[in-house]
């Protein structure tokens, strides 16, 4: 069920993005200041670092991620633009691809009860790792929605 959450939501991501030109990926307004390639990139900054997460998790020890608030949550995806506001188009849809493979074979591997288990420094599995693949759900349904609303918007101009 969380394994068909987690492809639905990206399929659907990528179904938002079908059919973009490289300039259309590159406009700027699809997300507040952010582009298609933008948004891609912070998707892709986020399964890696979820990617590590997971695997600090299993052997035991609690990943910075875990205890991000708001402020270190703006940091690390304006970081992340910054690092990646040139980046051909093709380029972030390939690193996309492969950062989530990535998060798809490490999670193959994990039994239930891992998924399931609280993280470290967590009692009530709050921040297990299926609460947090939750997470990556929801990122990639938020930023379909912006990026459906504004191929709604641009195609009305």
């Amino acid at each position: 069920m969380l394994a068909e959450q987690v492809n639905d939501a990206r399929q659907r991501l990528l179904a938002s993005i079908d059919g973009l030109s490289d300039d259309d990926m590159t406009e700027p307004g699809v997300k507040g200041d952010w582009s298609v390639r933008d948004i891609l990139c912070n998707i892709t900054a986020w399964d890696r670092t979820t990617t590590e997460c997971f695997r600090a998790m299993l052997a035991g020890e609690r990943h910075p991620l875990l205890d991000m608030g708001e402020e270190e949550v703006e940091e690390f995806e304006q970081a992340n633009y910054r690092a990646n506001k040139d980046k051909p188009p093709a380029e972030a849809l390939d690193e996309l691809t492969n950062a989530r493979e990535e998060l798809v074979t490490f999670l193959r591997d994990v039994p239930n009860t891992e998924m399931f288990a609280p993280a470290p420094g967590d009692e009530h599995a709050d921040m297990s790792i299926a609460a947090c693949l939750a997470v990556t759900v929801s990122l990639d349904e938020d930023n379909a929605e912006a990026i459906e609303e504004w191929r709604n918007t641009v195609g009305d101009e």
